[in-house]
């Protein structure tokens, strides 16, 4: 997966051509049609093995590392990773797949993707070096969460495989809901024929 920040490139899971990997690189796009890579993750965080996906805002990464949790970087002047916190132990954790931070910079919505069935979870990242897990919420037990997206501070739109898109309304962070939903296959996922 790849997102873009300013002029710069962030690209989750690298193979090379050589089967060599990275777990997240970041490339110059000051000249969007000859990519500069600036720094590989693993340079400055060897333990780090994968990234899977990625949220960047100013230069700070939400790093999505599979089983090994999320952590929070700051890829900073000098083009080196600090690590600004983590979070590898929490409710309803697997594989973390990916998250998306609200407007406001408040709250992160983080996806773990297996095993399935796991709820969303929404974070209070207002103090990083003590992420904090406000809430965890399903639409139905068999669910699976996959994708957010932020709407606004309020909207969170959520994929859900099998469940199709679903609307979350964070506002309280402490109990987000279900606003609405389009399940794209109802005989099968969580609302099994219940459409």
């Amino acid at each position: 997966a790849a997102w873009i920040d300013g002029n710069k490139l962030y690209v989750s899971g690298v193979t090379y051509s050589n089967n060599t990997t990275s777990s997240l690189d970041v490339y110059s796009l000051a000249t969007p049609t000859a990519p500069v890579l600036l720094r590989r993750l693993n340079q400055d965080y060897p333990s780090i093995t994968y990234v899977h996906d990625s949220f960047v805002r100013n230069d700070t990464v939400y790093a999505s590392a599979a089983y090994q949790g999320l952590y929070v970087y700051k890829f900073t002047a000098a083009n080196t990773f600090t690590q600004l916190g983590s979070l590898v132990t929490y409710p309803g954790s697997g594989y973390n797949h990916a998250s998306a931070l609200t407007p406001n910079g408040q709250n992160l919505v983080m996806l773990d993707e297996v095993p399935a069935s796991l709820p969303i979870k929404v974070l209070d990242v207002t103090n990083l070096s003590n992420i904090v897990v406000t809430a965890t919420a399903n639409q139905f037990p068999l669910t699976t969460p996959h994708n957010p997206f932020m709407l606004t501070d309020q909207y969170c739109l959520v994929s859900a495989y099998q469940d199709g898109t679903q609307l979350w309304d964070i506002s309280n962070p402490n109990a987000p809901f279900l606003a609405g939903y389009f399940d794209t296959y109802p005989v099968s996922g969580g609302n099994n024929n219940t459409w």
